[in-house]
């Protein structure tokens, strides 16, 4: 090698060595940055959901009456056990009390001032207690014995029973029935509403616990973080 190449080389190193100094040292030094710039911002409290809207109850439909071919001439016969008059000879079950017909077809009881129709639907518990008293099937009992003795003995028959031919009305008492179940209707009605304002105290009392809870809510983060950033 030269002297001019060999002279050149230690200029080279020379200039060098400052710049890889630097680059040594950085290797093991560490930078942690925290720069704080007055408080910290306050936690954000999403608020909860709003309640569900008030159920709607929507007052049911008046039942529609269905009329039915029945029988033209129907024999009824009075069981003393029952307490009622049954009709017997026909293929489904219809019993008369009270100025009232009332049938029993696919689990369902039916009601009607003429033994014709229009039925109108009844539940159960507004039935006259009389037909409440037993089973359906133990009615069908009482009824098929006092028909034996019915049929057996029809002349001589000392029982109660009536027959028309054609069909029945209780024309002197429709009106009364007639007055008896709008009297029914509005006391329904009256039931209604006073479920509707019961349902409506109801939600109102919800809603203001739910207001009263989230407002607790609300105070207890504001004091813990009150106290974690301004009470130390």
């Amino acid at each position: 090698m030269s002297l001019k190449r060999k002279a050149l080389f230690a200029l080279m190193q020379v200039v060098a060595l400052p710049l890889m100094v630097p680059e040594i040292h950085a290797s093991n030094v560490g930078v942690d940055v925290n720069i704080h710039l007055g408080n910290q911002p306050r936690p954000v409290v999403v608020a909860p959901p709003p309640p569900a809207p008030r159920p709607v109850v929507v007052a049911p439909a008046p039942p529609a009456p269905y009329y039915d071919d029945v029988e033209e001439d129907v024999d009824f016969v009075y069981p003393e056990r029952l307490g009622f008059y049954v009709a017997v000879g026909v293929p489904y079950d219809l019993f008369y009390l009270n100025n009232v017909y009332f049938v029993f077809r696919d689990g369902r009881w039916y009601r009607s001032p003429d033994n014709r129709g229009g039925w109108y639907p009844v539940r159960y518990r507004e039935l006259p207690p009389s037909l409440r008293r037993y089973r359906i099937e133990r009615i069908r009992e009482y009824r098929a014995r006092e028909y034996d003795v019915y049929r057996h003995d029809r002349e001589h028959y000392r029982g109660r029973h009536r027959s028309d031919k054609g069909y029945w009305k209780g024309v002197r008492h429709d009106a009364k029935e007639e007055k008896r179940f709008a009297k029914e209707q509005r006391k329904e009605d009256k039931r209604f509403e006073k479920e509707q304002r019961k349902e409506d105290k109801r939600f109102e009392k919800e809603q203001r616990k739910e207001e009263k809870r989230f407002d607790k809510e609300q105070r207890r983060e504001d004091r813990e973080f009150d106290r974690d950033h301004h009470g130390r």
